[in-house]
C-alpha cells in the first residue's frame, strides 16, 4: 500500500478549486475537504470516478484494486495504455490522480476484498464506501457492505450497461445487499465461492440495443455473471457511471436532496434516451 498527502494550504486548495464555488458554498467545500471516500474497483467505473472526486475537492481517497491493466482494458479505462499493460491499477490511478490536488491524502492498495475482516480494514475511518468492481464478485460486495453497515455509512454500488449506467445505494439501516440479491442472510462467504445471484439484480434494465433478441441478451448476461466472458462494455457507460457515482457521493455528503436508496436505484441509458428510478422487488 502506498499514499501522498500533506499539511493544509488554505490558499493553494481554495485557488484549484475557487471555480467549484457558486455551485458549492464555502461551507460545502469544506465538508468535501473533510471527507473520506472508499472506491473499490478503479478500472472502468472506479478509476474515472476517483479523478472525478479530486477535482471536486474530496480531500481523502482509499482506493483498491488486485488487478492489472491488459489489453481488453484500452477501451474505457482510466490509465489504460500500451505503456501500463501489466501495471496495477490502484497504483497507475494513484499515480496519475496525486498531482491534482497536492493537500489531499491518497492511499492505495492493489490487494483484494478476501474477507469480511479485509473489508472492515478498507472501510475504516471513511464516510462513504463505493463499490465499482467487476461482475461476479458478490461476495466481496457483501463483505463491504456488511462493513459499510457495521460503521453506520452509506455503501454504493455503481456499474456500467452498455451506454448507460446504474447506482444503488445502500443505508446503513435499509435493505441488505443480501436481501438485495436475493440471498440467505446466512450465507458463508468465507469459503471463496461466489453465491448465485439472479440476472434482474444485476441488470435490472436490459439496453434495447444489446442483441436483436432479448433472449439472446439474456444468455449473455448469464454467461457474464457466471463467469464464462468478459462483460460487453465501453468508455460512455463507464463515463457515465463514474459521473453519476460522483454526484451521488457528493448528494450524500452534502445533502442536496433526497438520497434514492435500495431497492430503489436510477438508471440512465444515453442511447435509449432512458432516466428512471426504478426497484427492484
Amino acid at each position: 500500500m502506498g499514499s501522498t498527502g500533506c499539511g493544509a494550504m488554505d490558499d493553494l486548495y481554495r485557488s484549484i478549486f475557487s471555480r467549484n464555488i457558486g455551485f458549492f458554498t464555502e461551507s460545502e467545500q469544506e465538508i468535501l475537504r473533510k471527507s473520506t471516500i472508499a472506491i473499490s474497483g478503479v478500472g472502468g467505473i472506479g478509476g474515472l470516478l476517483a479523478e472525478r472526486l479530486m477535482r471536486l475537492g474530496v480531500g481523502q481517497l482509499k482506493i483498491l484494486d488486485p488487478g492489472t491493466f491488459e489489453i481488453s482494458n484500452l477501451n474505457r479505462q482510466l490509465c489504460s495504455t500500451m505503456y501500463t499493460l501489466g501495471q496495477n491499477k490502484a497504483e497507475a490511478v494513484f499515480m496519475h490522480i496525486k498531482g491534482i490536488n497536492p493537500q489531499a491524502r491518497i492511499q492505495w492498495s492493489n490487494s483484494g476484498i478476501k474477507t469480511q475482516s479485509d473489508a472492515a480494514l478498507f472501510v475504516k475511518g471513511c464516510n462513504l464506501i463505493v463499490d465499482a468492481m467487476d461482475f461476479g464478485l458478490f461476495s466481496e460486495s457483501v463483505f463491504l457492505q456488511r462493513a459499510a453497515r457495521q460503521m453506520g455509512i452509506y455503501y454504493m454500488l455503481a456499474s456500467a450497461i452498455g451506454f448507460g449506467g446504474l447506482v444503488a445505494i445502500f443505508d446503513p439501516n435499509g435493505l441488505t445487499l443480501e436481501e438485495y440479491n436475493k440471498l440467505s442472510p446466512d450465507i458463508n462467504l468465507e469459503n471463496g465461492e461466489q453465491p448465485s445471484v439472479p440476472l434482474d439484480r444485476i441488470c435490472p434494465v436490459i439496453p434495447s440495443y444489446v442483441t436483436p433478441s432479448s433472449s439472446e441478451a439474456e444468455i449473455i448476461l448469464n454467461e457474464v455473471i457466471a463467469g464464462e466472458r468478459p462483460a460487453p462494455t465501453c468508455s460512455i457507460g463507464v463515463g457515465l457511471g463514474s459521473i453519476m457515482a460522483a454526484t451521488e457521493v457528493v448528494n450524500i455528503l452534502l445533502k442536496k436532496r433526497d438520497i434514492p436508496t435500495a431497492p430503489q436505484y436510477t438508471y440512465i441509458d444515453l442511447i435509449d434516451r432512458k432516466f428512471l428510478v426504478g426497484s427492484v422487488s
